[in-house]
Parts: C-alpha cells; sequence; structure tokens
C-alpha cells in the first residue's frame, strides 16, 4: 500500500504521491523523472495496491556551507509560501496566482519559487530536497567535466576542457609516478603524462606532444592532484609512512600521556660527542670521538644513568649505561674530578619498569638480562621513529649546546657537509677523562636547571614545585615509593653479565676457545675428573675482557669464583671476546688451508713415489713364486752385505763415482759355474758372489 511520498511506477514513469484529497478518491502525483512536471491527479484506487520503489535522499550533514546556506534561504521562503497556499498550489489556477503574490511579498523572482517548489515535491518534500545541485556546475555529458570553465586565454586559445578519460590519465601518472618518489616533482608528472596520454604522430612516425588547447595544462594536473588527494594521502605516498608519522603527523597528545609518574620510563639512547679526543699516552694522537648513552626518566626528565667512552654503540655500551644507575657516585666523581653531592642523585639504585630503546643495542638477546635480573621490561621501539623517545633526543641536543663553547674540536655535524669545512680536530687535546669531567659536570647542571615550558600539574603547582628534575624527581617518588625497586651494584653487575656455559677438560675450562683455571677447579680435581669424562659449568663473562670470568659448579655450593687464562690462552690478555672471535675465525681458515696443503702434498708423494714401487712390484713378479721362508732364510747376512754396499757407496773420501766399486769383477775373483738354484734365482747369485768377494779382502793371499 502506498503512503504520502512514497514513489511507485506507472505506465514506465516513476511519480511520487504528494498527498491525498480528504474524502475523495483522488492522489495528486508529480514525475520526478521530467524536468518541467507538475502535479497531475490521479485515481487512487488505481495505484492504491502498487509496489513503493527504493530512494536515496540527499544528505545534508555532508553538505558544503554554501549549499546548506542556499538550502537555508529557500526552504524558509517556500515554507511561507505552502502555509499560506496549502494544497491549492496543485490547481494550475490557483497556484499560478499565488506564486505571483507571493514573489511580490518575497521580493524575488517567480521563476525562482516555480524552480524551488517543482524541487520540493520532486526530491521528497523536506529542506534537504532543496540543496543545490553544485556538484554539477558546469558539467555536461558532451561537453566534458569542465565544460565553459577556467578564465580566459590571453593567446586567445580555448582552454582544454577535461573529460572522465583525463582524470583516469592523471590517476594513473600520479599514483604510479609522483605519490611514489618524493624526488618526482609536478613538472616531472606533467611530462611523463604528455609522453604516454597526449602525443601524436606525423608523417614520418616522429612523436609529437599534442599542441596548446589540445592537451590538459600543469595547473589543470596542480589542481587535480590537491584536490583528489589530501595532504595526508601525499605526503605518506611520497615521504613514507615513517617520515610523515615523524615530521607530519598531528600531535594532540603529550609524551606523559601513558606515563605512571617518576621512574616508569627511561628512555637510553646513544650518539657520537661531536669532540676529537686524544690519547692519554700521547696527546699527539687524535683516537677519534666519543660514544655517548644517556638514560633519561620520562616524567622528571633526571638524566638518571650514562656512559661516555670509547666503546662502539652496542650492547657493551648500553650495559655499562645501565650499570652506571647502580654505581658509587662519589667514586664515579672523583674518577672524574667533579664535586660530588648526594642531592644532584636521587634516582641512585632505583630502576624502571619499563626501558624505551630502539632497535639497535637494546635489541640483543643480551639485554635479557635485564628483564631477568632487575625485572625491568625493555621496549623495543619503531625504527626511524626518535620521536616515541624525544627527552633523550633533546638530552643529547641540550649536551653539545653546553659543550660546544667550551670544548676544544668540537666539530658540529653540519661542517662534514660543507666543502672546505674546517679541520676542528687540529684543536684537540682532550683525553676521554677530560671529556668525562665535562660529561658529567654537564649532566649535573641538566638535572639541576629548571625545564622551560614545563607543565605542572595541579598538585605540584599547589606544592610548589620547582619544574627542574631533582625536585621533580623528589615529587613525584613520594607517590610512586611503593612500586620503584632498588639494586646494589654487585647484584646489577652480575646479573648483566653474559650468561654461558662451559666445557671442563684436562687442558682447563674451555670457553669461546679459551682455556681457564681457578683455585676450585684444582682443589676440586675438576681438569683430573675432566680426563675421564668432560662436564659443563655455567659462567659469567664481561664481553669487553677475556681475562677474567665467573665460574660456577652446577653441584657445587659455592659462588661464583673468578676463573683466569691459562698459560695456553695468555696470548689473548686484554683482548675482548669479540676479538678473540676474530682470531678464532682466522685460525680456522689457517686450519682449513693448512690441511688442503697436506692433502695436496700426500698426492704429490704417492705420486712422485708410484714408478719405483711400481717397478719394484714388477721386478719382484718376474723372479717367481718363492717361499717366504726362503725369502727370510739369510736376512742377516743379506743386511750385512747390503750395509757394506751402502758404506762404500756413502763413505768414501776419493771423487770416484758412488756405486761403481762393485761395477767390474775384481781381477782375483773367478767366476764359478751357475747352479741351478743361481739360474733360478739371480739374487742367490748375487748373494754367493758378494759372499766370495768379502772372502777374498780378508785373505788377499789365498787362492780361490
Amino acid at each position: 500500500m502506498l503512503f504520502a511520498n512514497n514513489i511507485f511506477q506507472l505506465d514506465g514513469h516513476r511519480y511520487r504521491l504528494l498527498t491525498i484529497g480528504q474524502g475523495s478518491d483522488e492522489a495528486w502525483c508529480i514525475d520526478i523523472d521530467a524536468p518541467t512536471a507538475w502535479p497531475v491527479a490521479i485515481a487512487h484506487g488505481d495505484i492504491r495496491n502498487l509496489s513503493k520503489l527504493p530512494e536515496d535522499p540527499p544528505l545534508y550533514a555532508e553538505a558544503s556551507p554554501a549549499r546548506r546556506e542556499r538550502c537555508e534561504r529557500a526552504y524558509a521562503r517556500l515554507m511561507r509560501l505552502l502555509d499560506a497556499a496549502g494544497d491549492s498550489l496543485f490547481c494550475p489556477s490557483s497556484r499560478n496566482q499565488a506564486i505571483k503574490d507571493h514573489a511580490k511579498r518575497e521580493r524575488c523572482a517567480e521563476g525562482t519559487l516555480y524552480k524551488d517548489l517543482r524541487r520540493y515535491w520532486t526530491r521528497g518534500q523536506n529542506k534537504m530536497a532543496l540543496l543545490p545541485d553544485y556538484q554539477n556546475s558546469g558539467r555536461s555529458s558532451t561537453e566534458g567535466l569542465t565544460s565553459r570553465r577556467g578564465r580566459p586565454s590571453k593567446s586567445g586559445i580555448d582552454t582544454y576542457q577535461l573529460c572522465s578519460s583525463d582524470l583516469a590519465n592523471f590517476r594513473s601518472v600520479i599514483e604510479s609516478r609522483y605519490l611514489k618518489d618524493q624526488r618526482v616533482t609536478m613538472v616531472d608528472a606533467y611530462m611523463t603524462l604528455l609522453e604516454k596520454h597526449y602525443f601524436f604522430s606525423d608523417g614520418n612516425q616522429v612523436t609529437h606532444i599534442n599542441p596548446i588547447g589540445e592537451r590538459p595544462s600543469q595547473k589543470q594536473l596542480s589542481h587535480f592532484v590537491k584536490k583528489a588527494y589530501n595532504i595526508e594521502t601525499r605526503l605518506r605516498g611520497r615521504l613514507g609512512d615513517k617520515d610523515f608519522e615523524r615530521d607530519h603527523r598531528k600531535k594532540l597528545g603529550t609524551v606523559l600521556e601513558d606515563c605512571l609518574g617518576v621512574g616508569h620510563y627511561y628512555e637510553i639512547d646513544s650518539t657520537i660527542g661531536d669532540i676529537y679526543l686524544v690519547s692519554s699516552k700521547d696527546v699527539r694522537a687524535i683516537i677519534g670521538k666519543p660514544t655517548i648513552y644517556l638514560i633519561v626518566d620520562r616524567k622528571s626528565r633526571l638524566i638518571v644513568g650514562f656512559y661516555f667512552g670509547l666503546e662502539n654503540a652496542s650492547w657493551v655500551g648500553a650495559m655499562q649505561a645501565v650499570l652506571s644507575i647502580s654505581e658509587d657516585k662519589r667514586r664515579l666523581c672523583q674518577r672524574y674530578g667533579v664535586e660530588y653531592n648526594e642531592s644532584d642523585w636521587p634516582a641512585h639504585q632505583v630502576f624502571p619498569s619499563a626501558f624505551l630503546a630502539d632497535r639497535g643495542d637494546m635489541i640483543s638477546q643480551s639485554s635479557n638480562s635485564i628483564v631477568e635480573g632487575v625485572h625491568s621490561t625493555i621496549a623495543n621501539l619503531p625504527s626511524k621513529r626518535p620521536d616515541h623517545k624525544p627527552l633523550v633526543e633533546c638530552g643529547f641536543r641540550q649536551a653539545h649546546n653546553q659543550l660546544r663553547t667550551v670544548a676544544p674540536a668540537y666539530d658540529p655535524p653540519s661542517n662534514a657537509t660543507k666543502r672546505r669545512g674546517k679541520r676542528y680536530d687540529k684543536d684537540a687535546c682532550l683525553t676521554v677523562n677530560d671529556f668525562g669531567n665535562l660529561m658529567l659536570n654537564a649532566i649535573v647542571h641538566h638535572n639541576r636547571r629548571a625545564i622551560s615550558g614545563y607543565e605542572l600539574t595541579p598538585n605540584e603547582l599547589i606544592d610548589g614545585v620547582d619544574p627542574n628534575p631533582i625536585d621533580l624527581w623528589n615529587h613525584g617518588v613520594a607517590t610512586r615509593a611503593g612500586q620503584l625497586r632498588t639494586y646494589e651494584h654487585s647484584f646489577v653487575r652480575r646479573s648483566l653479565l653474559a650468561k654461558g656455559q662451559a666445557v671442563v677438560t684436562a687442558e682447563g675450562i674451555s670457553f669461546n676457545d679459551l682455556y681457564y683455571t681457578c683455585s676450585t677447579a684444582i682443589d676440586q680435581k675438576w681438569f683430573e675428573n675432566a680426563r675421564q669424562r668432560r662436564f659443563v659449568v655455567d659462567v659469567l663473562s664481561d664481553p669487553r675482557l677475556v681475562d677474567e670470568i665467573y665460574v660456577r659448579h652446577p653441584t657445587s655450593k659455592d659462588p661464583h669464583v673468578i676463573a683466569k687464562l691459562t698459560a695456553r690462552s695468555t696470548e689473548y690478555t686484554g683482548m675482548s671476546f669479540s676479538e678473540v672471535a676474530y682470531f678464532t675465525k682466522l685460525k680456522a681458515a689457517v686450519h682449513a688451508q693448512s690441511a688442503e696443503a697436506r692433502l695436496h702434498s700426500s698426492y704429490n708423494f704417492r705420486k712422485v713415489t708410484k714408478p719405483t714401487v711400481e717397478a719394484a712390484k714388477k721386478q719382484l713378479k718376474a723372479i717367481g713364486t718363492v717361499s717366504r721362508t726362503y725369502r727370510r732364510a739369510d736376512t742377516k747376512e743379506s743386511r750385512h752385505i747390503e750395509r757394506i754396499d751402502e758404506r762404500r757407496d756413502t763413505a768414501r773420501l776419493s771423487d770416484s763415482q758412488p756405486g761403481t766399486q762393485f761395477s767390474q769383477s775384481p781381477d782375483n775373483v773367478v767366476p764359478l759355474a751357475k747352479t741351478k738354484m743361481d739360474q733360478a734365482d739371480p739374487t742367490a747369485t748375487r748373494i754367493a758372489q758378494i759372499r766370495r768377494q768379502m772372502m777374498a779382502e780378508l785373505n788377499p793371499g789365498t787362492e780361490n
């Protein structure tokens, strides 16, 4: 059943039911597809049982302010007409006079009222029906999307009018080139557009771009990009998500949004100090720039940990920075020659709920010792997002700002990119210890100085807290004291050492290709037992130095004892485990090369001796089969004869050639007739001949 304002279809046309006459069967309807239609009367019985058609009314909330303003004015003007005339507007005779009179009262054109009234009836009889169609302004299905738009050209050439295919070409070039690479400018994108879509070939098959007026302008392309792609889409596409989030995102929150108070988050990071240092043994030798680690409490901005030295940015440096939280500050100040004041270190031995670090040194598996030892979580932040730990990043900048005016050989990063930059390294004179003095004083100064623009909470304002890191920490620790944990330096140091296992052998405790020994191992006869069966022990090591490790037997009740290098490994004294690993790798390469050389040497030996061996085997085979007993019968005599030959060949003092002594038969030797055995065995014949010769030499006057 149809109700007022429903749309139905009749005789191939779509109508809207405007109203049904009171006490009559007359229904006023209007054709919503005809541009000049007016209400017509139709018998209600003919349409009562027709089906209602769906419709999508325009959304008033999504309209622009200009459209809503025009709509409000038209609706107010039309409502006064509807209230005055009512249903008489459906009848043409009364409608014309009512509109004429209302136009005079409103001081508007009659055509405006006719247009508004027809739009009001065809589009749903509500305020949104009077929204102007600005989206269709200037568009024509035959003339293009920008028909008759644009400022008249000064050259007299008509402005190119865009159509839907042009917009598709714009999108393909922008999305494939301009939004993919920030190096591509709008000029580059425009040239790519012309090369791909707006060119022609002449009779010689030479391509040319279309003349002006037959191609879009660069300004039209730029306008399309700004209208079709918002600023976030453009920046994300050209720069990447990480660069956009770091440099161009909205900033509605604060860094303390999820921070519960002091000691909740510690930010840790490293940087290179922009100061050239010299050797403590020879001030003429420059040793480069130091590494700086800072640990900053997020709530109070207090610097609670630090490291400045020559270790590279790695877990080794981060470990020392974490260890400095519990280190004896008095001894540390004495080391660098800084005046010690206990109030400057209110966070001594206090560890946080979580360390906020980047995806560098603190993502190492060795950092798990922090979680297992001091029960602090390590949150590795996304890469290329320093804005997630802004306080420690600002701490580096503040430290450099303090040092650049007082430290000699300060080399700003911008100097590296300058042509013929200044050589600040010639002024280098600070040692590592001198640099530590400057840095430690800068940290103390930072912790004491009030923070500019710090937003104090209402409680802090009431309590009169001075916005400097020390006072902020002392005020905040009162509410967080029950949730903060402190650890002694010895416990933290042992917790941060690298854990591993070593194998006890007869040569010593083998760990990372090094051998160690300790008094416990000697007293408990570990090495003697290892000759029967090796076993494993737990060890703790500092990756910076191989000289000593902690060792503990799994069944021993003694604490970890210190083991030192044996004589087998003392050549690596003073090295780090990474350096030893490097030499171990070189040693393995040398061993592999030696094994290959030995293999080739064995092959060459077998190759050069093979002819001699084969000849000897062939000679023996030519004699025939002889029993083993016969061959070994005269071993002693045969050896004696061979020794005499060897002596005469090698011990003669004259210049005669070796091996010629027995080449001819002696004059006093008369050859005997060959026996059957001699004929069968030349070796036996040779032995008999040598026997006779020996007898003649021993008895020269004796006849044979």
